[in-house]
């Protein structure tokens, strides 16, 4: 779940995160295999790797050993199984929207995803044929809750910020800490476009990451970056305040950093999606 906070601090809240998991409406069902590795020598490749970034150490294991792993996985890397089951087949998923605003910021987190991945893992589906669907959503109590909402099959963007030009301006105070006004003239006005179309297309992305089993983490750089988060069974650790990481913000490129990328081919071998 994505959203705003607004702070006073110079760069602020663009996310606060309850996802939703589906542990204990759905599970794998597998058998775990003979052959898993053994949980010391799990353990010690995590640690070998960078925080909460899966990288290709631990991506080389055997089905029975991320069966018999999976929540050391899920804890050190902030992933869970968020879609029920349906979702993805043959790890694709079909998304549709009935709204012509919102299916070009669809298209684009679809691009995102499958250029990162270099699979298709995502593609447009039909009314009467699709996995996901996106719609407008109330954003919950005072419309104030969320900006994008993913819970089991159903992609909801906050409608009342959507359409909020006062909205942006406030997302754009809070990430700069400056006191950005209306754009006026016409550079000015080109720069608002840009932030705002990468702004919703980046909310979209994120709520698709959470589709993958994608949880938050305290990154700027991540699109799954939430302002604060709490240890539990898929948060290592909990956090206060955004970490740097590489002085981006992806909550207003849409642009997936490495640690995004691994998270997602991570969740893939875990059976997430």
């Amino acid at each position: 779940m994505k959203k705003i906070k607004l702070m006073t601090v110079a760069l602020a809240a663009m996310i606060l995160a309850p996802a939703f998991s589906v542990t204990g409406i759905v599970t794998p069902t597998s058998t775990i295999t003979a052959n898993a590795a053994s949980q010391s020598t799990v353990i010690s490749k995590i640690k070998q790797t960078p925080d909460l970034n899966p990288t290709a150490s631990v991506r080389h294991f055997t089905k029975g050993t991320y069966q018999a792993n999976q929540a050391i996985f899920d804890k050190q890397y902030n992933v869970e199984k968020m879609s029920i089951n349906g979702v993805f087949n043959n790890h694709h998923a079909t998304i549709y929207t009935n709204s012509s605003i919102l299916k070009g910021y669809v298209a684009a987190s679809i691009k995102t995803w499958n250029n990162a991945l270099g699979s298709n893992v995502f593609s447009g589906g039909t009314k009467t044929n699709h996995t996901i669907l996106v719609r407008f959503g109330s954003g919950g109590t005072n419309a104030s809750d969320w900006d994008g909402l993913y819970k089991s099959n159903t992609l909801a963007v906050n409608r009342k910020h959507f359409n909020s030009p006062n909205y942006m301006l406030t997302v754009l105070r809070a990430i700069t800490g400056k006191n950005v006004q209306a754009p006026q003239t016409d550079s000015e006005k080109a720069a608002f476009e840009k932030d705002y179309f990468g702004f919703w297309e980046a909310t979209i992305t994120h709520e698709l990451g959470h589709s993958l089993g994608l949880d938050h983490t305290p990154y700027m750089n991540d699109i799954m970056f939430a302002q604060n988060g709490s240890a539990s069974s898929d948060a290592k650790y909990g956090w206060q305040t955004g970490k740097n990481g590489n002085d981006t913000f992806a909550g207003l490129t849409n642009v997936l950093s490495n640690r995004d990328i691994n998270r997602a081919k991570l969740t893939k071998l875990l059976g997430y999606w």
